[in-house]
């Protein structure tokens, strides 16, 4: 009890608290001729520059296939600031890096595609691999 007053708590109970790591987020949208994507991606405080660096090489890609020449990038965003922009845009499909993102709480439908975190992938060539894959799918199955 004392502790407790003083504003100390004991060793087993700052065991049990897991400290989630604090993130922002990244989102790109792809303007295609018959669609478009929202590309949400969230980086841990950890790694951020190396996750913000592939987020704008997968960005650079994308606008690539991308109909038009405006590129709509929104770098290093806060939870609620990703929010507005994903409730501000219209999209046809949403693709999310990351299987644990908040983003995905809410929304269930065939039109959401799930791939690793950046992180992951930085720590996983597969991972990389299987998100180039999972964007030519997708791609694909929009353009025919």
């Amino acid at each position: 009890m004392i502790l407790e007053e003083l504003g100390f708590e004991p060793m087993w109970l700052l065991k049990q608290k897991a400290i989630k790591p604090k993130k922002i987020y990244h989102s790109y949208t792809l303007n295609l001729t018959r669609s478009r994507i929202l590309f949400i991606g969230e980086s841990t405080l950890t790694l951020p520059d190396n996750e913000l660096d592939l987020f704008k090489n997968i960005a650079l890609y994308l606008h690539g296939q991308s109909i038009n020449e405006s590129l709509r990038l929104s770098l290093s965003l806060d939870y609620i600031k990703m929010k507005d922009v994903q409730e501000s845009l219209e999209y046809d499909y949403l693709f999310v890096l990351g299987r644990e993102s908040e983003f995905l709480d809410k929304i269930n439908n065939e039109n959401v595609f799930v791939s690793s975190s950046l992180e992951e992938m930085l720590n996983n060539s597969e991972s990389k691999k299987k998100l180039w894959q999972d964007i030519q799918q997708l791609l694909t199955k929009i353009t025919g």
